[in-house]
């Protein structure tokens, strides 16, 4: 008994050093900082005397975009992050809250909620993140978001992109593109919803 105990000792003391050497104990890892963005506010909501439609808003992303890693797209196609940063949530859905802030503020809808549409919500917008990262080779943040507007039996399509120039390589640098992109991706999507609003009131 007790010389197995002293072969279990000596197994842990062993395996702490491996883990010590390998970097696993190491405190020298640089802090993990949460990045924010901010959601674009259109200073003049629509005042409107007709019935104003609900809508359901959905984000998606397409495969290895759903993350909480800012993303990096390095030469050779390949896909990284940042290290020791991250948005506080997955982006699908700091989007999904981030754009529906924003149709909020356009005062075209009676209510904004996420999610598929249902019985109880009049319309359904449905997007997909196709780009969101950090080209590399060219200095700029790219996001591209498409999908569809379902207004009752008919479908629209929606798309936005824009292209963000970063100024140095600070991560500081790095999320205020994504905020510039975000702010343009934002207004398309104003735009396109108000002319698919004015379309379906007079169709």
């Amino acid at each position: 008994m007790k010389l197995r105990r002293t072969f279990l000792a000596g197994v842990l003391v062993l395996s702490c050093g491996i883990a010590a050497c390998s970097g696993m104990l190491n405190s020298n890892q640089p802090a993990e900082r949460v990045y924010w963005l901010e959601p674009f506010i259109v200073q003049q909501a629509v005042v409107t005397d007709g019935p104003q439609p609900s809508l359901a808003v959905s984000v998606s992303a397409a495969p290895g975009l759903d993350t909480d890693r800012l993303l990096v797209l390095e030469p050779g196609a390949r896909l990284n992050h940042y290290a020791a940063a991250r948005w506080p949530d997955n982006i699908p859905e700091v989007l999904e809250s981030l754009l529906r802030t924003t149709l909020e503020s356009t005062g075209r809808f009676s209510r904004l909620t996420r999610g598929p549409i249902s019985r109880s919500m009049d319309w359904a917008l449905e997007l997909e993140i196709r780009e969101l990262y950090t080209l590399a080779t060219a200095r700029r943040v790219r996001m591209v978001l498409s999908g569809y507007l379902s207004c009752g039996a008919s479908d629209q399509p929606i798309a936005m992109q824009a292209t963000a120039g970063i100024a140095d390589d600070r991560l500081s640098e790095i999320v205020a593109a994504y905020q510039h992109a975000l702010n343009e991706v934002s207004r398309q999507l104003v735009k396109q919803l108000a002319d698919a609003c004015n379309d379906v009131n007079t169709g």
